[in-house]
């Protein structure tokens, strides 16, 4: 007996009468528990003008319609691909970029995308609701296409649509290879000056950001067993972002850093004399109303900012005090790999890659170069001994 021949279908496209003059009407057909049932898609004539333009279009549509598992996925929207998003890789992301991507899903990409076919998301059509959305930052629109673009890959890995198809990569943004703001860099004047009229801790967490070059959610999520006072280290291994504790940035950013003895010194004079205070899990920064991690934008605002303007010193940021610190090292002569690796950048440059971490005497003077000439005299102490 002859086995059936399976028939690969081509789908059937015609004209069909609007209002307006006419649309293209595409139908294929599928098997759904069993049944065989048609499927018809709808091309707006005015975007696909001839029948080798939908022929074009539905390449991806014909292929998956002609096989038996993945017939339901022709004529997907964009929202089956959210889900897929929502469920398979939102999860894998960092605590601070799933609420970015929350944000511009639920803000943005949804409300425009969710009943509109995978087919019809087209580069021209993105393009076309960027200049929609003109008000907003060319940053928010990176975001939105990263998102999407994502979107897309997941949507060729189950079988959605071709492999090759990811019309992200035609949408080009201006504006954002350029930064907005200008980062306010301190000279080691403003910043000695800024630091010696704070009240403490607030002139501490200024210190530790702009002498180390730590980030502020680094420093919020200091503890004092973070602190080697017999051999002058600090271990960098946590990250406050968004009310919630993760691992620091990248894997470079996990370290373990020379702790200036000057630096230690006040420190040292800072740290509770309470060993409850500072044991196991002690933040060295705690909120003073709840005992836990404070709010570093709200620290940046009430206290620190004002006393900056006070000073005519201008716009302060915490992104801003570990700009200026590789700004000083920079001025110190510090090579590029110490600075590297002081700051626990993943890459200063693709040449630097060549070069091995910098030894710890280098990271030591370098760091020492500028404590000396970022310590107010108030704030002086002796070292501690061991």
């Amino acid at each position: 007996m002859k086995a059936k021949r399976s028939r690969y279908q081509q789908g059937t496209v015609r004209r069909v009468a609007r209002a307006n003059g006419f649309a293209w009407e595409v139908r294929f057909s599928e098997t759904v528990n069993g049944q065989r049932k048609r499927k018809t898609i709808i091309f707006d004539a005015a975007e696909y003008r001839t029948e080798k333009d939908v022929r074009k279009a539905i390449q991806g549509q014909v292929a998956l319609a002609n096989t038996d598992n993945a017939r339901h996925k022709v004529g997907a929207t964009f929202g089956d691909i959210i889900t897929i998003y929502r469920r398979d890789h939102l999860p894998t992301l960092r605590h601070s970029a799933q609420i970015k991507a929350r944000y511009l899903l639920d803000r943005f990409i949804e409300p425009k995308w969710t009943e509109t076919r995978i087919q019809d998301v087209t580069a021209r059509r993105v393009l076309e609701w960027f200049g929609e959305l003109g008000e907003f930052a060319p940053t928010t629109k990176a975001g939105i296409r990263s998102v999407m673009s994502q979107c897309f890959l997941l949507a060729a890995l189950h079988e959605y649509i071709p492999a090759t198809e990811n019309p992200m990569r035609l949408v080009r943004i201006k504006g954002t290879s350029k930064r907005q703001k200008a980062i306010p860099i301190l000279s080691q004047g403003d910043f000695k000056q800024l630091v010696a009229a704070l009240p403490s801790p607030e002139n501490l967490m200024v210190l530790l950001c702009g002498a180390l070059g730590l980030r502020v959610g680094e420093m919020i999520a200091l503890h004092w067993t973070d602190f080697d006072f017999e051999n002058g280290t600090i271990s960098i291994q946590r990250n406050f972002t968004r009310g919630k504790v993760g691992l620091p940035k990248t894997d470079e950013s996990q370290s373990v850093l020379p702790l200036d003895s000057q630096l230690s010194a006040v420190l040292w004079a800072y740290k509770p004399t309470d060993k409850k205070k500072t044991g196991e899990g002690c933040l060295v920064f705690p909120s003073t109303r709840t005992g836990g991690y404070r709010a570093a934008g709200m620290t940046l605002q009430k206290v620190i900012q004002p006393v900056a303007d006070k000073l005519n010193i201008g716009r302060v940021t915490w992104h801003g005090l570990r700009h200026s610190c590789r700004s000083w090292l920079s001025a110190a002569g510090v090579a590029l790999g110490t600075q590297k690796d002081l700051l626990r950048h993943a890459d200063v440059s693709t040449t630097m890659n060549k070069y091995g971490r910098a030894l710890a005497p280098e990271m030591r003077e370098a760091q020492s170069a500028i404590v000396s000439g970022l310590l107010p005299e108030s704030m002086r102490q002796t070292v501690p001994a061991n």
